[in-house]
């Protein structure tokens, strides 16, 4: 969920409010408002601004929860034109590749309590229809990873068989290696707090083994590689958050439990929520172990097929996930690893669980304009008195735990769009850990996992 403040919140809850929109482009000393920040009465120390934003209807970011993918965001902010003062700046100065950053704020707070809603790249300039504005379009930092590696991170030279790059970690690690050290990026364009927790050993998601061992011997491209060869591979999707920072959310739920951050229903809703279901996946079949080019060592490539047998009973038909690997190894850990991200897929997809009778529901929304610090990875409830429970048969639901899986905002009407996930994850506890004690397996007053 997006930080916001006190201030902010007070006004963002009103029933009846004028967002104000502020575009900044990196490395220029004015920025682009939708409207005059000393009339609308901004306080606080306020920057050169010109208020010739037109208000831009946002980014979408959407997640493919299966195979660990998510789209790369594009943001439009059309300036209009004044007495050649845009085309000017736009002739003169490079602005492509710098940052593009969208923030929201309303009359009467302190401009320092403005909120940013998302931190792109500037990909295009492009003059508007009948040459009155400019079209800045930007994507999220996730373009950068679309950049091939051809060279070897640690001594520059190509990449090949006798000049490979070793990778060998978890997931987490094998992620910051390509952003830090491949890519050459920022250590600040990752969101390190939140995978640093992905990692921990309190969460128990992958400190258990490190089951990832990659020789790359020839070129590849950044993003493939991370979506094809860690998050499918490991139950994971990347999020880019409103800083423009990358983060990891895991198919588990955090060992705290599932937290909800906003809560939806028909109060905030602009329409009835329409329900769909993600397909089932009842088989997950690994291909791992392949053997290293060039060299004799590894395995001769393995194949490790998990079925869930209840799914498969149930609704009579296979839906299969086929996940192929270049670098987990068994002598790694990678049948354990193979099994526990079965596992997970199926706790989520299989329609095993006793409220499921198919696959996971899947809801659209549309809400006010209000929900807007609501981002794609959290988790939310979802109420509706006139909603049909496919869990249950009976008409409304109430308090249903949910995932954000897709985040489409429309700043020009005042709407929010977005897809929620529901996996199951209503009254789920948090996971059960031993309480520090100078006895071991000795249980405090937390519980034991």
């Amino acid at each position: 969920m997006i930080a916001t403040n006190t201030a902010w919140d007070a006004e963002n809850a009103k029933l009846g409010k004028r967002p104000i929109y502020v575009f900044r482009i990196g490395g220029e000393g004015r920025v682009y408002t939708t409207c005059d920040l000393a009339r609308a009465g901004v306080t606080g120390t306020l920057p050169a601004y010109a208020a010739w934003l037109k208000t831009p209807r946002g980014a979408t970011q959407s997640i493919d929860v299966v195979n660990g993918s998510s789209s790369i965001g594009e943001l439009e902010c059309e300036v209009v034109e004044h007495l050649g003062e845009m085309r000017d700046l736009v002739g003169t100065h490079t602005l492509d590749g710098r940052a593009a950053v969208l923030s929201v704020g309303y009359p009467g707070i302190a401009y320092s309590n403005f909120v940013a809603l998302h931190t792109y790249q500037i990909n295009k300039i492009v003059p508007g229809r009948d040459y009155t504005s400019w079209l800045f379009r930007s994507r999220d930092r996730q373009m950068s990873q679309k950049r091939t590696i051809w060279t070897h991170p640690e001594n520059g030279l190509a990449l090949s068989e006798s000049n490979p790059w070793i990778i060998q970690g978890t997931p987490v690690e094998i992620v910051q290696a390509v952003h830090l050290f491949a890519l050459g990026r920022d250590a600040a364009e990752i969101d390190r707090a939140t995978l640093t927790a992905l990692d921990s050993g309190a969460e128990g998601l992958y400190k258990t083994v490190r089951p990832f061992w990659f020789q790359m011997s020839e070129a590849f491209e950044a993003k493939a590689f991370l979506e094809t060869e860690i998050y499918k591979c490991s139950g994971v999707y990347p999020v880019v958050d409103n800083l423009g920072r990358l983060s990891l959310r895991a198919f588990r739920a955090p060992a705290a439990g599932p937290v909800s951050v906003f809560s939806f229903d028909e109060n905030n809703m602009c329409i009835l929520p329409q329900i769909d279901r993600m397909p089932i996946i009842n088989e997950v079949v690994f291909k791992i172990d392949e053997p290293p080019k060039g060299g004799s060592t590894g395995g001769a490539g393995n194949e490790l097929v998990f079925c869930e047998a209840t799914s498969l009973s149930r609704y009579g038909r296979t839906a299969r996930q086929t996940i192929d690997s270049k670098g987990l190894r068994t002598v790694l850990g990678a049948q354990w690893w193979c099994e526990e991200v079965a596992s997970r897929m199926f706790r989520r997809f299989a329609g095993t669980s006793a409220e499921f009778r198919g696959g996971a529901p899947v809801v659209r929304i549309e809400a006010f304009l209000l929900t807007l610090p609501v981002w794609t990875g959290d988790y939310v409830s979802l109420s509706h008195p006139l909603m049909p429970d496919i869990l249950t048969g009976v008409k409304g639901v109430t308090n249903r735990l949910m995932e954000v899986i897709d985040r489409e905002p429309d700043y020009s009407n005042g709407r929010m769009r977005y897809r929620l996930l529901d996996t199951g994850l209503t009254g789920l506890e948090g996971a059960h850990q031993f309480a520090p004690s100078a006895r071991d397996f000795v249980i405090g007053t937390t519980e034991i996992y």
